[in-house]
């Protein structure tokens, strides 16, 4: 594999305020369009909610074996938002109902 496919699958932290859990982001191409932003229990890693952007559709997932499904049909509100993770972190609490 090669560094530039390495370094495109970095991971970030986005701050999450509930104890027990991380919200973690990486950018999968698009000019930063394409991206997936997960909250996972920071012990055991299970997946508790996924957002991921296609560069044009908003999908989502709940839960380790939820189906996912389109959550709004463009992503512009997030990935044109003045604060990306803030609006990233909102749609996450929202649909995790926290």
């Amino acid at each position: 594999m090669s560094a530039f496919a390495l370094a495109a699958q970095a991971t970030d932290r986005l701050p999450w305020k509930k104890p027990g859990e991380v919200l973690e982001y990486h950018a999968c191409g698009c000019a930063d369009s394409c991206w997936v932003a997960e909250v996972r229990n920071a012990r055991s890693r299970a997946l508790k909610g996924r957002l991921r952007c296609d560069c044009e559709q908003l999908h989502a997932t709940l839960g380790p074996r939820g189906a996912e499904q389109v959550y709004a049909p463009s992503c512009l509100a997030i990935n044109d938002s003045a604060d990306k993770s803030q609006s990233i972190r909102e749609t996450l609490e929202r649909l995790l109902q926290r």
